[in-house]
C-alpha cells in the first residue's frame, strides 16, 4: 500500500510548492486556517452549488490497475450535503472513476465523522485530483487526518 497524500497535516498549504490549493468559483471565497494538524474553511458569499468552494490535492498519478481508498475526518458548523471525487485535474475535469464508484453526497454534520471510499479508476491520468466539494453554504468546515492509499 502506497501513501499518496504527503502532508495530511496541511503544513504546506499556501506555499507555492504545495500540492494543497483552495478554490473559490463564483464570487465564493474559501480562507483557511490550520491549528493543531485540522484544517478550519471559511465558506462565505455561497451560491447554492458545492463544486463553488473546493479543497484539492492535485497532482499525481492514478492507473485503472490500482485501487484508491481516501479516508479524512470532518464536521461543519452547520449541516450540509458535501462530496468528493477523483477526477482529471486539467480540462475537461472528468471523473476517473466510473458512476456507480463515485463517493456520492454525504451529509456533513456537526460532529466529527470519518468517512472512508474506495474507487477503482477507468482510466490512466498523469494529473489527477482529490477534490472536496464543500461550498454550497456559508459555513465552517474543518477537515483532518487526510489520507489517500493504492495498492
Amino acid at each position: 500500500m502506497k501513501e499518496i497524500i504527503s502532508d495530511p497535516t496541511f503544513s504546506t498549504l499556501g506555499n507555492k510548492s504545495s500540492l494543497w490549493k483552495i478554490f473559490g468559483h463564483e464570487g465564493v471565497r474559501v480562507s483557511p486556517e490550520v491549528h493543531d494538524s485540522v484544517l478550519a474553511l471559511n465558506v462565505s458569499n455561497a451560491q447554492g452549488a458545492n463544486w463553488h468552494g473546493e479543497l484539492r490535492y492535485a497532482p499525481f498519478e492514478v492507473s485503472p490497475s490500482e485501487m484508491y481508498t481516501v479516508s479524512f475526518s470532518v464536521r461543519a458548523k452547520c449541516a450540509f450535503n458535501f462530496s468528493v471525487w477523483l477526477g482529471q485535474m486539467n480540462s475537461p475535469f472528468k471523473s476517473l472513476v466510473p458512476e456507480e464508484n463515485h463517493f456520492g453526497e454525504e451529509m456533513m454534520t456537526t460532529e466529527w465523522q470519518t468517512f472512508t471510499h474506495t474507487w477503482t479508476p477507468k482510466m490512466e491520468e498523469s494529473q489527477a485530483r482529490l477534490n472536496f466539494a464543500i461550498g454550497p453554504i456559508d459555513n465552517i468546515v474543518e477537515i483532518k487526518s487526510v489520507s489517500l492509499t493504492c495498492e
